[in-house]
């Protein structure tokens, strides 16, 4: 195994791969030897195919809108006709619309599912044949709400809570062609677009101080995780180091679902405020 190129050869989709996780998937996936084939809503995700291109030729966008069947099934054609393998389908497309169980109306709660379930089902039934002519994998991301959610989130939490079920059901009917199928859970993650602006408060440690601590729903000591954190969880479980790995749900949240952050009320050195720059500094490349 190439430890330094563990997509050598392979091809892998990317649903909502133009920007934030999605983006950061690709990137790994490209720099390790992967063609990639992203998709997005938005046409400028021509700019990240061509990126993606550059890094690993034969990678491109394709336009495509998760929540509609036609979209979805267009855009299987395209790869499909553009290649004669997949290796790897990784879903990392997700919307959540909060709102309260007796407020959301149906038009909204089924647009949720839409997007979250019935989008990555149309997926897996397209390349369900490719798969298993290369003993390919599935990587699903969920969420740490499709095991412990709060208020507000019926309609994700529910998608997602499927979304873990319908993992475990690909890996039960993928192993006899050797086919996995596998879910990242994250928890908080800090969005590229928030990255970003961390570059312009490098040296502002009170402002970059309160942007970490608010990232509550991680680990005691680092707040929330970044996109990369996720990128790599994937990169394990597509490659051949996770040949072993099936069914299972992976979570990258820093420990949130434990509910470790409580213990921060006890855990706040003088120096904190030095250290979390430190942190942010170091884990966000500023």
């Amino acid at each position: 195994m190439k430890y330094n190129r563990l997509l050598e050869g392979k091809v892998a989709v990317i649903t909502s791969g133009a920007h934030g996780m999605g983006k950061h998937v690709a990137v790994w996936y490209a720099r390790h030897g992967a063609i990639c084939f992203i998709n997005g809503r938005d046409p400028s995700g021509v700019e990240t195919g061509e990126m993606l291109n550059e890094i690993s030729p034969g990678s491109c966008f394709i336009r495509c809108d998760m929540s509609k069947r036609e979209d979805v099934e267009s855009f299987i054609n395209q790869v499909l006709e553009r290649t004669d393998r997949i290796d790897n389908v990784t879903n990392v497309v997700g919307i959540n619309r909060s709102d309260l169980t007796d407020q959301v109306d149906d038009e909204r709660f089924e647009y949720t599912q839409q997007v979250n379930l019935y989008g990555i089902i149309r997926l897996a039934r397209g390349f369900w044949s490719s798969l298993k002519k290369t003993r390919g994998n599935f990587i699903l991301i969920s969420t740490i709400h499709s095991g412990a959610t709060f208020g507000k989130n019926s309609a994700y939490a529910s998608s997602k809570s499927a979304t873990n079920a319908f993992a475990r059901a690909l890996a039960v009917e993928g192993a006899q062609y050797g086919i996995r199928a596998n879910v990242v859970c994250p928890g908080g993650i800090y969005s590229s677009r928030q990255q970003e602006g961390y570059f312009e408060l490098k040296n502002d440690i009170e402002k970059l101080t309160d942007i970490g601590m608010r990232g509550e729903g991680g680990h005691p000591d680092y707040g929330s995780g970044s996109s990369n954190d996720i990128a790599n969880a994937c990169l394990f479980l597509a490659s051949d180091m996770a040949a072993h790995v099936t069914g299972a749900a992976i979570m990258s949240d820093g420990g949130a679902t434990f509910q470790s952050h409580k213990f921060r009320d006890f855990r706040t050195p003088s120096d904190y405020r030095d250290l979390w720059r430190e942190f942010m500094l170091d884990r966000y490349e500023l």
